[in-house]
């Protein structure tokens, strides 16, 4: 089992995986956050730099909901991305 969720925040590359051994938070391909082992929910942390060079912190939030992987990503108060949410872009 590997779930890989990747997204564009401006210039950066967020990218949060879930596997049986853990989850993982990237930004831009440099490891930020790991929790190692199996757990139904977690939380993963990081920071990123917006457009005007200020730092916003990351929160992934990842949980299981009827038999399927949820996973909500924030920077700063923001939601992003989310399993739940068709995105248009």
């Amino acid at each position: 089992m590997r779930d890989v969720w990747k997204l564009k925040y401006g210039a950066h590359t967020i990218q949060v995986e879930k596997t049986i051994a853990g989850e993982k938070l990237f930004v831009d391909g440099v490891l930020q956050d790991e929790l190692l082992g199996f757990h139904l929910s977690s939380r993963l942390f990081g920071k990123v730099k917006n457009e005007d060079g200020e730092t916003e912190n990351i929160k992934v939030s990842i949980g299981w909901r009827l038999f399927k992987v949820q996973c909500r990503i924030f920077v700063g108060e923001r939601l992003v991305h989310s399993t739940d949410i068709q995105w248009e872009g």
